[in-house]
């Protein structure tokens, strides 16, 4: 029978006790670093959303006003300044999360020294339990000097095991936090990458503002009686091609097969969550009369909206309305629903997003329910910035050219509010 050293076990012991107790240091300087950075960038985030609710206001205010090139020019201005800011405050953003990517992924790899040097310290702990435990109280007994160091020695072996239990739910812990943070560098991860996307998004509409306001310019010779002149030709000629499409889709209205078409209230998702301006149908209203062809005839001075208009900012996104295949995008350039966007569910219907600025989405792209297919805007013939949403029997829908040679979508049109 050989014993082991008391002394030299009580050392070990020692040695390997405080382990359990000691508690790693972590880059404090540097988290506290980067948090002062998120914090400065968070600043920035806050003063920029108040820059671009005054340009917002300032473009709000422009809507009422008469329409004249003067006017026309001072809302586009504003408009630009409003998605510059826009594109600085993605900017800022984009910083921002990728801060807290950085700060979590420094944390998660010191945790990860810290998991690894928590298991070698208990695997030690437990080599030292399992040598004590080899010896029977008999031999612990012969082991020590005297009976007193034998009490110190047992108490010593009972703290070092109610230590590992601290220990290993110490790693628990840590193993816990680790996953939460890995979690919440996935979501800033995904956040970061949406992001990026919409300064591309928010950088191309700004572009076409741009080229817009040029060409609004260029036109018009920046004079008031030619730019008036040139509203009152594209006036007449909206007005042949909006009558044209009413005579069409009366006929095709005609043609909807009500039993190709499932679903109610709640199918589809609100393409943008903004006032609706204009509802469907046979509206009774001088402003319907003189924007859309007439209905109600000889009942009261009414204009046919095929759709509904939703109010929102050039720039805003616009998501899909529910899941389906890309089945049109074309531009009509400043006649009718400008640049628009169609896609077909699986519900027997068809919706169009038309005023859009940006399109975001290609033919034969299949899309999912909310996800982003464009930016709204005023492009066609439009008063202002909104999205004119259509919902068509998909048996009816089709795309034809008008007399201009612009593709133009046509089909039997109902009532969205049945839908959304």
């Amino acid at each position: 029978m050989s014993y082991r050293n008391p002394l030299k076990n009580i050392v070990l012991g020692a040695a390997i006790f405080s382990l359990l107790f000691f508690s790693w240091p972590t880059n404090a300087a540097l988290t506290d670093d980067l948090q002062n950075e998120i914090n400065q960038k968070q600043a920035q985030i806050q003063e920029l959303e108040k820059q671009i609710s005054q340009y917002k206001e300032l473009v709000n205010n422009t809507k009422s006003q008469s329409n004249t090139l003067k006017n026309q020019i001072t809302k586009m201005t504003a408009q630009i300044k409003k998605l510059e800011t826009e594109i600085i405050l993605t900017q800022t953003k984009i910083s921002q999360t990728s801060l807290k990517i950085s700060g979590l992924t420094s944390d998660i790899a010191t945790q990860n020294i810290e998991l690894e040097k928590q298991k070698n310290n208990i695997s030690q702990i437990l080599q030292q339990i399992y040598e004590y435990d080899q010896n029977s109280p008999i031999e612990l007994i012969l082991s020590n000097t005297n009976f007193s160091d034998f009490l110190s020695q047992a108490q010593y072996a009972a703290n070092l095991q109610e230590g590992v239990q601290q220990k290993l739910t110490s790693i628990k812990n840590l193993k816990a936090q680790m996953e939460e943070q890995k979690a919440e560098s996935e979501e800033q991860k995904a956040a970061l990458e949406n992001l990026k996307k919409d300064l591309r998004g928010k950088s191309l509409v700004l572009d076409n503002e741009k080229d817009e306001q040029q060409t609004l310019l260029t036109t018009s010779k920046n004079q008031e009686k030619q730019y008036q002149a040139t509203l009152t030709v594209l006036e007449k000629q909206q007005k042949q091609i909006e009558n044209e499409i009413f005579i069409a889709e009366q006929r095709l209205i005609m043609a909807i097969n009500q039993n190709s078409i499932t679903g109610g209230k709640g199918t589809f998702l609100w393409p943008f969550q903004g006032t609706m301006t204009q509802a469907y149908g046979c509206i009774v209203s001088s402003f319907a009369r003189n924007s859309y062809p007439a209905c109600n005839e000889g009942r009261g001075n009414g204009g046919f909206h095929n759709g509904i208009d939703i109010d929102l900012d050039t720039g805003d996104k616009v998501v899909a309305a529910r899941d389906g295949t890309v089945s049109g995008i074309a531009n009509m350039g400043r006649y009718a629903y400008g640049k628009w966007i169609a896609i077909k569910h699986d519900n027997g219907l068809t919706t169009l997003y038309a005023h859009l600025s940006v399109q975001s989405v290609s033919i034969g792209q299949n899309v999912k329910a909310g996800e982003l297919i464009g930016y709204g805007g005023s492009t066609g013939y439009s008063t202002g910035s909104h999205l004119h949403f259509t919902v068509y029997a998909t048996n009816t829908f089709k795309i034809e050219a008008n007399r201009y040679g612009y593709p133009t979508p046509l089909g039997g049109p109902l009532n969205p509010l049945l839908y959304l």
